[in-house]
């Protein structure tokens, strides 16, 4: 027997509002069980783990050890750079290589790092 991914979990300040950014980001939306307020709030996306956002006093004060990488789905990776600085993420930092490949390290709104890579058609 093995062990799998129950949760990728996220400490925060406000559980429902970064849960909101996230069901932006993965297309998923919220359990209309979880509101403004709650400590707790699960994202549960059709084929990967929960997102589950729960509340801390303490605010963020280092790099993450774990994150999450993100690939797009439909368009290239500048493309959804784009989309996720609308809905409120920055750039942290661009690894892209002279030959266009490459990662971006962003933010989400509470300051937790996550990735995007290049499409599957970019990587082809």
């Amino acid at each position: 027997m093995v062990s799998f991914i129950r949760n990728v979990s996220f400490d925060c300040a406000d559980p429902y509002g970064l849960a909101r950014f996230w069901s932006e980001v993965v297309g998923h939306p919220l359990d209309p069980d979880f509101a403004a307020g709650d400590t707790e709030v699960v994202i549960e996306p059709p084929g990967g783990p929960r997102l589950y956002f729960q509340a801390v006093a303490e605010a963020k004060t280092v790099k993450n050890r774990v994150h999450v990488c993100l690939q797009p789905g439909d368009r290239d990776r500048d493309a959804e750079v784009e989309r996720l600085h609308a809905l409120g993420a920055t750039t942290l930092a661009d690894h892209r290589t002279p030959d266009g490949a490459g990662w971006v390290v962003l933010l989400d709104p509470a300051g937790n790092e996550f990735c995007l890579t290049r499409s599957a058609a970019e990587r082809e």
